[in-house]
């Protein structure tokens, strides 16, 4: 089957994935820690449904990550920049 497919493209075993949420999942019980998707190193949007089960949010770097954050998973989006353009800030 992966022969199949045209490069170049992304590829997400998302039964590999479910089973990382887990552990993530896991520690968040044992630990009481909130644990946020970085969108900055996996946007995948299409896999809301089943990261939102096991993770709290999002933390984006920037006004389009925050968007997207709030367009696809709606949960608390938190922010980090070492500096936010100007312009930007009030909507962040």
């Amino acid at each position: 089957m992966l022969e199949s497919i045209e490069t170049p493209c992304y590829i997400c075993e998302e039964e590999l994935l479910e089973n990382n949420l887990k552990i993530l999942s896991h520690v968040k019980q044992k630990s009481g820690a909130k644990i946020l998707l970085a969108l900055k190193g996996f946007s995948f949007y299409h896999l809301e449904p089943l990261i939102s089960k096991y993770l709290d949010g999002c933390c984006a770097s920037g006004l389009w990550e925050a968007k997207l954050s709030q367009e696809k998973f709606g949960g608390p989006t938190h922010t980090y920049s070492p500096a936010f353009k100007e312009d930007e800030i009030d909507e962040i």
